[in-house]
């Protein structure tokens, strides 16, 4: 059975425009649940996920899902018979992830679901078999001081040997994305006072910050280049496995990539396409998720 764990104290989140990260999680956990899953087009990000982490699985590994939110990989390695532990920074999706612990019957190999941050692992050295930082966690970190320190820590808790997996939200593919959605960005928010596109545009292609994160919370979006010289020039005592992009076949093809996938074969090529090139380095560009995957040194 599992056990859950609250931390008595947490550095409070980076508020923008009024929504903490913590509270933007807290307002539909079920949402992101099934954000992975809802269609072949989303479901991409986790089969790539999957697909890589997948390389290294070993029997009864101990898995730290960290910033898992409801617990999706959580479940998945679960169903399988891995030991997991899941943490996150949002309570309610944290309720969320017990639910369908229980609701998926994994309770038995889920060891505790963690309150608490990922800058401050609340777990001993070289606890973890594999170490999973997947779908974003660390993009909505505000300072390159506080991303550093919890690359550190997920290396910290990892075993020697042990692979760690960290996927982010990429700054090209969302800027592409204002360019698609810039007639839906100034119909939303134009009428607020403090929203002003040219100016958080700008901020979002100099610096990668985003104030207006799904209209209310924060995120930073990575250059490919940055994500890498980050983790490596932080984790020295790790090695470089894979660079990937998780996505790039629909990137603002969601419709479209979609119709494809009602076509197994057609979908079943395009599949063997995406994990044919996802790990060359000019596809980053065109993911909006990438992911790191690192060892650390024996």
């Amino acid at each position: 059975m599992f056990k859950f764990i609250k931390k008595l104290f947490i550095k409070p989140t980076t508020k923008t425009n009024g929504v903490s990260v913590r509270d933007f999680y807290n307002q539909s956990p079920e949402k992101e649940f099934g954000r992975t899953t809802q269609d072949a087009s989303h479901m991409l990000e986790f089969q790539t996920t999957e697909y890589f982490y997948k390389k290294y699985l070993k029997k009864d590994m101990k898995i730290l899902d960290a910033g898992g939110g409801p617990g999706r990989y959580t479940v998945d390695l679960a169903k399988q018979g891995y030991h997991m532990t899941l943490l996150d920074i949002s309570d309610k999706e944290l309720e969320l992830a017990k639910r369908k612990i229980r609701q998926y019957r994994v309770d038995k190999n889920v060891d505790s679901v963690d309150l608490g941050s990922i800058t401050d692992l609340p777990y001993k050295d070289n606890s973890f078999d594999m170490v999973l930082c997947v779908g974003g966690p660390l993009s909505h970190l505000h300072t390159e001081q506080e991303r550093k320190k919890a690359i550190k820590e997920l290396v910290r808790v990892a075993k020697p040997g042990a692979p760690i997996f960290i996927s982010v939200m990429a700054r090209p593919a969302v800027l592409n994305l204002c360019v698609k959605d810039f007639a839906q960005y100034i119909k939303t928010y134009g009428h607020k006072n403090e929203y002003d596109f040219w100016k958080e545009t700008t901020l979002l292609t100099t610096a990668g910050d985003d104030n207006w994160f799904i209209g209310c919370s924060y995120a930073h979006f990575f250059w490919p280049s940055e994500l890498k010289d980050l983790v490596l020039k932080t984790a020295k005592n790790t090695k470089l496995l894979h660079y990937v992009a998780l996505e790039w076949p629909n990137q603002n093809t969601h419709k479209e990539f979609n119709e494809i996938a009602k076509n197994k074969h057609h979908y079943k090529k395009w599949l063997d396409l995406h994990f044919s090139i996802c790990e060359h380095p000019d596809m980053l560009s065109l993911s909006a998720h990438i992911m790191i995957v690192i060892q650390k040194k024996k």
